[in-house]
């Protein structure tokens, strides 16, 4: 009889913890206000102002994005700096033009042991970039480490696993680490870091499954006057890669800068890599903030889709953003 007893009581114990460790495994719902942002002009440089929202929660999970991907259905894949997934759906007009974001939920990254990150520097996830495979790819900047996430087969809360070691990173500074990550050809992942104090800033190119650090920085990615690097994608059809920098400072405020470069880019030597164009530059009086996340996309018309996503800082002096923009001109031969 106390053998059953215990038995039973050991069941409901495992049952009990089982629901426990459950509990903060799963996608829960995050509710969020969306409200319409105009940027005050149809066109900037070579980009056509497709819409533009604003975010807001109140839930204190909600904020600091700062890497975003867009896949084939309209849903997005997001993260935060703090080691936190988010998903959504993008909602657009018939004219496709985006008018809303729905459907929002969270879920807690995990390390290679399938722990929850304990701190600000170990989950300081900045960019994301899904792979050919399916899996993600995600840059830390504080560790300066990739980790590979397989959502389609484990959901939010699989275990990570080690991405490539890069060389040479010990170098980096504090908060400016490895910032911006897209999905190379080949199975390999390009990788930026935030650079900002210097004209160029690196970028590595390196297999997803290489056993050993690649050389590295490859080469120098050229930065504006006062701009770091924030997040890389890869365009649609292999069309090269889009860029994102940013810019603050107190009196002057929050600036943005959109590029594009071509695969051959990739290829070349030298310390400054050529090919780079400007697609357009955000400032005020447009409504600006600290843009840290780019993501591309084809349209069902041809149209090269970008969208661009601000990290507020968990501040109330600042706004999550998301932009989109169309590509209205073909590209131009690389500057050399």
């Amino acid at each position: 009889m106390i053998r059953s007893l215990l038995l039973c009581a050991a069941a409901l114990l495992g049952a009990c913890s089982a629901s426990i460790a459950d509990g903060p495994d799963q996608w829960r719902e995050v509710a969020i206000e969306v409200r319409p942002v105009e940027l005050g002009v149809e066109r900037v440089g070579q980009l056509r102002f497709r819409g533009g929202v604003e975010i807001a929660s109140g839930d204190p999970v909600f904020g600091g994005l700062s890497g975003i991907e867009v896949l084939e259905d309209n849903r997005i894949i997001a993260i935060n700096d703090k080691g936190e997934w988010f998903e959504a759906r993008l909602v657009l007009d018939d004219d496709g033009a985006l008018t809303g974001v729905a459907g929002m939920r969270t879920a807690a990254m995990r390390d290679e042991s399938g722990r929850v990150f304990r701190t600000k520097e170990e989950g300081d996830s900045e960019d994301v970039a899904q792979l050919p495979d399916g899996r993600f790819a995600v840059s830390f900047e504080q560790t300066q480490t990739i980790r590979i996430y397989d959502l389609n087969r484990d959901g939010p809360f699989g275990a990570a696993a080690a991405g490539p070691v890069l060389a040479r990173t010990g170098a980096l500074r504090e908060n400016v680490g490895l910032e911006a990550i897209a999905a190379a050809a080949n199975g390999a992942v390009l990788v930026g870091a935030e650079g900002g104090d210097e004209p160029t800033t690196g970028l590595w190119i390196a297999q997803v499954e290489a056993q050993g650090p690649p050389p590295g920085p490859w080469t120098g990615y050229p930065l504006a006057p006062g701009f770091s690097l924030t997040s890389l994608d890869r365009l649609p059809d292999g069309g090269g890669f889009v860029a994102l920098e940013r810019f603050y400072a107190p009196v002057i405020g929050a600036r943005a800068r959109i590029t594009r470069f071509p695969d051959e880019s990739l290829r070349e030597t030298g310390e400054v890599m050529p090919g780079v164009e400007e697609l357009a530059v955000l400032a005020p009086p447009m409504p600006v903030d600290n843009f840290e996340g780019v993501a591309t996309q084809r349209m069902p018309d041809g149209a090269t889709r970008i969208y661009i996503v601000s990290d507020d800082n968990f501040s109330r002096r600042q706004r999550t953003l998301l932009y989109a923009f169309d590509v209205v001109s073909s590209p131009s031969s690389p500057p050399r």
